[in-house]
Order: C-alpha cells, then sequence, then structure tokens
C-alpha cells in the first residue's frame, strides 16, 4: 500500500528518459489556434478526458471509455515523432481514469476501482500512483491514506506533493467535496478544502497550480452555470482561496466539462467536454480565458 515510505520514494525519483514507441503523424503539441479548439491526436470515435503531460513533455496520458470500461492511454515521443495511444500495461482490467502526472516526476496519480490489497473485486473509486522508471511501470499502489468506505477520486498534486482529490465522503456539504493530503513532518494529513469551494452542489474534480496559486475545478448544477459539470477557478490569497469564478461560455457548455489540466509551459488549460455528444479533450489559451486574477497567475513554467 501507498504510504509516507512510499511518498518519499517517488518524491526522490529522479528524471529518466521515455522509451521510443512505433512513430505517429500526429503530434499534440499545444497549438497556437484562438478559442476551445478539440485536440485531434487524442480524441476519437470512443470517449477521451483527462490529458496530461509528462516532465519534459515526452510523454502525454489520457483516459478512453469504450465499451463501460475506463482504460488509461499513452502516447510516447521519440527521434520519428510520437507513438499512436496504446494501453498503459497495468490498465484496462478495471475502470482507471482521471491520471495526472506529478509536476517533476514520471508518477501518475489516478483514480480506479481496482481491488485494493486484500480484496480481490472490483469496489470503490480510490486514488492510486504508479512510477516510471525509464524502462517500465512499475506496479500501481494505493493511496491508503486518504482511503475510506466512500469514493475518493479524481486528484492532482501541487509541486509540494500535497495531493487535492473528491470525495463523497460522509461530513461534506454536497454530494462530493474538496479535499486535500500534505506531506508533513508525522506524515500525510486529510483535509476539506477551507473557504467557498466546497457548496451544497458536486465538486467532483479539481487541477491544482503546481504553485497553489490557483485551483481549477468542476462544480454541477450551479444555477450561475451553464448545466451539468461547469470549470470553476479559484485564487489563493493571503485569506484563503478566493470565491470561484465560472470559466464562462467559451469553455463550459449545457453538458458536462471537467478534467482541467494545464500545459507545463503554463500557457494551455486542456478539458474534457460533451459539446459533441460525447467526451473529448479540447484546449483554449489561458489568455482567451474570460478571468481576472492576481497579477501573474498565468506566469511561469511547471518545469523551470
Amino acid at each position: 500500500m501507498f504510504s509516507f515510505r512510499s511518498a518519499c520514494r517517488l518524491l526522490t525519483l529522479s528524471f529518466f528518459s521515455i522509451a521510443a514507441c512505433t512513430p505517429s503523424d500526429e503530434v499534440p503539441d499545444h497549438g497556437n489556434a484562438s478559442g476551445l479548439s478539440n485536440v485531434a491526436s487524442v480524441s476519437g470515435p470512443s470517449d477521451e478526458g483527462w490529458y496530461s503531460e509528462s516532465p519534459g513533455g515526452t510523454m502525454i496520458v489520457f483516459g478512453q471509455t469504450a465499451g463501460g470500461r475506463s482504460t488509461l492511454m499513452v502516447m510516447e515521443k521519440a527521434e520519428e515523432g510520437w507513438s499512436k495511444a496504446a494501453p498503459l500495461p497495468f490498465s484496462g482490467t478495471f475502470n482507471d481514469r482521471a491520471a495526472r502526472f506529478y509536476p517533476a516526476l514520471h508518477v501518475l496519480l489516478f483514480s480506479s476501482d481496482r481491488p485494493l490489497p486484500g480484496e480481490t473485486e472490483a469496489g470503490d473509486y480510490n486514488l492510486w500512483m504508479v512510477a516510471f522508471d525509464g524502462e517500465e511501470w512499475m506496479m500501481p499502489e494505493p493511496f491508503m491514506v486518504a482511503t475510506t468506505d466512500a469514493d475518493e477520486y479524481h486528484g492532482a498534486v501541487s509541486g509540494n506533493g500535497t495531493i487535492y482529490f473528491a470525495s463523497n465522503r460522509e461530513g461534506g456539504q454536497g454530494s462530493s467535496d474538496i479535499y486535500r493530503a500534505r506531506l508533513g513532518s508525522m506524515g500525510y494529513e486529510v483535509e476539506a478544502v477551507s473557504g467557498p469551494i466546497n457548496t451544497v452542489h458536486a465538486e467532483s474534480d479539481v487541477w491544482i497550480d503546481p504553485g497553489e496559486r490557483y485551483l481549477i475545478f468542476s462544480r454541477r448544477d450551479d444555477v450561475d452555470g451553464l448545466g451539468g459539470d461547469d470549470l470553476w477557478i479559484s485564487f489563493a490569497g493571503g485569506e484563503g482561496w478566493s470565491v470561484p469564478v465560472n470559466l464562462g461560455e467559451g469553455v463550459n457548455a449545457a453538458g458536462d466539462e471537467y478534467g482541467a489540466w494545464v500545459s507545463r509551459d503554463g500557457a494551455t488549460l486542456y478539458v474534457t467536454t460533451h459539446r459533441s455528444g460525447q467526451a473529448d479533450i479540447a484546449r483554449i489559451a489561458l489568455t482567451d480565458l474570460p478571468i481576472e486574477g492576481p497579477a501573474g497567475w498565468m506566469t511561469g513554467a511547471i518545469d523551470e
């Protein structure tokens, strides 16, 4: 199981080169298109969502749902180009979704209903972690610190290792809320995110800026939203998190939008949208968002 010792081991992993695969001409670059546009290289006839990019931009992971099962897919960059999307070797048997890389490590945090240690059948959703050692993927380990009898899912990791995630555990304000697990001298401490983030509505997905300057999360059926799951943004300040702002019609629509991830250069927002009637991955420049944040909130690359 994932423990404090496991966390220390993962946090001290060094960077590794990525193995080459069969090349593809479809390169999922960030592009300079104005407004929200689908990422063709990771959007197909199935439902695709939760885009994430590895340190150095040499590996892309996203989710694909087909036949009622969610599988984590990977594309790898080599001198010849990008590989075609293929299932990660540990994924495909259970429902694995919402994978996001650590800001500076080849380590994925993802959600899965796979059996916990000592169990034999799929159960509720929990947070899992898995590392790439430069040649192959290790076996996933559950993040037991945050595990309860309820669902824990759709998380992201800040630069200092704090894990933000959603859960429908008892004691929340709505059907699901945003929590965080902070690593201290005695291990992880889990708490609900304070301030105006959690409400009577369902907050069920979160992405955190590596510097914890802002977070983008999904909220469902808010009267100030556009319908279904909408993406909202909140900024960190001296008195805690600011009142969340809806990302507007340029991102949100009457269907569901979730799965936020900001590119490693800090310039492009990737989202999962249902505009076409299925889940697709789309992107938009942060400068195209109709919001005003604190000075410098869009500056600074993850890899700097």
